[in-house]
């Protein structure tokens, strides 16, 4: 839960903000409420607050229609596409766009960095403790190899050659997957540096805060890139290393 409460002190507007900063430093009930209750009232008084705001009551311009639009179809994020959607989904209102501008959009895509964090934590522990087992299995197959006999020097280097060759071929998939997932986070970076410019250009004042989220969006997705980096390249080195071992097994000596 203090998870989730963190990401409502960083992403929502204002009255969420300091209910969701309050219920954690708070209480378990105070966290207890906040979830049952205090986010949905401060969500409708921020909700209330934008209506009274003459500038924001104006009607939403087609340009900003159009925006969504693009954001629902093409967005690289799949929960910033659901929300973008969802304000566009038949009956709604110019409420659903100005809440998807003041909370939806950056909520949604904290949302989207959360999810590939949890889901490439799971990958690369999976790959952490395959790839050195394979390595390990794989030395001491060379091992035995070195050490057996002329008569089962042969078998024994098939042996280890093909345990070579499943450690080469693990590392691989595994540099191959990272690389992907370096590729999806340059993409968001880029894209948020877009929303981040086109931000710049915009007057009106939601966009001051559209800029802001968009910046700390580019440096965690930034951050993601450089990350997704070093871990497609820890698993070059080990596929590498597989390659010299499968080289030297089937290397007549």
């Amino acid at each position: 839960m203090q998870r989730v409460l963190a990401t409502y002190t960083a992403e929502y507007s204002p009255r969420v903000h300091a209910a969701a900063k309050q219920a954690l430093l708070g209480t378990d009930s105070d966290r207890d409420r906040f979830v049952r209750t205090g986010f949905a009232e401060a969500k409708a008084l921020d909700t209330a607050a934008r209506e009274a705001d003459e500038q924001h009551r104006q009607v939403i311009a087609e340009a900003e229609r159009d925006y969504v639009r693009l954001l629902a179809d093409a967005d690289p994020g799949e929960q910033v596409r659901l929300a973008a959607q969802h304000a566009l989904r038949p009956g709604r209102t110019d409420t659903d766009i100005r809440e998807f501008y003041a909370t939806g959009w950056m909520a949604a895509a904290a949302l989207d960095v959360e999810i590939f964090r949890l889901r490439t934590q799971d990958a690369g522990i999976l790959y952490r403790a395959l790839i050195p087992r394979l390595v390990a299995d794989a030395e001491a197959a060379e091992l035995e190899a070195r050490n057996a006999g002329e008569a089962a020097a042969e078998q024994a280097r098939l042996v280890a050659a093909r345990a070579w060759a499943t450690t080469r071929e693990k590392a691989e998939e595994a540099r191959q997957a990272w690389e992907a997932e370096r590729q999806l986070c340059l993409e968001q970076a880029r894209y948020w540096q877009a929303v981040k410019d086109r931000a710049a250009a915009e007057a009106d004042p939601v966009w001051a805060s559209i800029a802001t989220g968009a910046e700390k969006q580019r440096g965690g997705w930034t951050t993601e890139t450089t990350f997704a980096g070093d871990e497609a390249g820890r698993w070059a080195g080990a596929r590498d290393e597989a390659q010299l071992g499968y080289e030297r097994m089937t290397t007549r000596p």
